[in-house]
């Protein structure tokens, strides 16, 4: 059997993956840095793959979405420990949310989607690109929230430094998310000729903020819970997850 080239930069990547999970797991940070960047070059590949087959950039899909997904968590995680230091809880949890969402996709077609025509509309492409872009953001956060949540209770200065990224991952994910409502109003505007209608999207869109402004509005009782605070941080990047690939 043939194996076509989106199916095996999802296999390759799953594998890398598992090796980076493994890694982590035992505590050999080259093994897991190695794996980390081979996983985001050939991520990229994919990404340049769907760019140069389409001429467009990932939009959704069980490999679009995916590969895109994976590959901007990947950047995510490089650089933040490149700045804050290796965070031993962060990156098991990144890896595993990482390989969590590749094997959710396992058995699923990995091809392209069919390019009709509204896909060369630019508010189509940032309102689908976007959410990919904040669903991404979303999990990286998501990962530094249960980083924080398992992190040694007497690392306090590491717990603190992973509620504060989290945090501010969910509200750049909150803003990257905006962006792709604001394009898909624009999108209803030029198509529909209405800007704006309550719908089952509009709905669930409400929700993921309110999650996301949960998690950085806890009241005081919860918020010196670290049960709370890491369950809270994690919600958003599930549900948005959840809306992508299982809506």
């Amino acid at each position: 059997m043939v194996t076509d080239f989106p199916t095996l930069i999802y296999l390759v990547v799953t594998g890398m993956t598992l090796v980076e999970l493994l890694g982590g797991i035992i505590k050999q940070e080259r093994i897991y840095f190695w794996f980390l960047t081979l996983r985001i070059w050939t991520c990229l590949a994919g990404v340049l793959f769907i760019a140069f087959s389409v001429n467009r950039p990932p939009l959704f899909g069980p490999f679009e979405a995916s590969i895109y997904i994976v590959f901007i968590m990947g950047i995510l995680a490089r650089i933040f420990q490149q700045a804050q230091g290796r965070q031993p809880g962060f990156s098991l949890f990144s890896s595993l949310v990482v390989l969590v969402i590749l094997l959710f996709q396992m058995g699923k077609p990995m091809g392209l989607n069919e390019d009709y025509f509204m896909y060369g509309n630019l508010w189509v492409i940032l309102f689908f690109n976007f959410r990919l872009l904040a669903a991404a953001f979303l999990a990286h956060g998501a990962s530094q929230y249960l980083g924080h949540l398992f992190a040694p209770i007497y690392e306090q200065e590491k717990t603190d430094l992973l509620l504060l990224a989290g945090r501010n991952t969910l509200l750049a994910g909150a803003g990257l998310y905006l962006v792709s409502e604001w394009a898909g109003s624009m999108w209803c505007l030029n198509w529909f000729g209405d800007s704006w209608q309550w719908s089952r999207g509009f709905f669930k869109a409400s929700i993921l903020f309110l999650l996301i402004m949960t998690a950085c509005h806890l009241p005081p009782g919860f918020s010196r819970s670290r049960v709370a605070r890491g369950i809270s941080g994690t919600l958003p990047g599930m549900f948005i997850l959840w809306m992508i690939f299982y809506h």
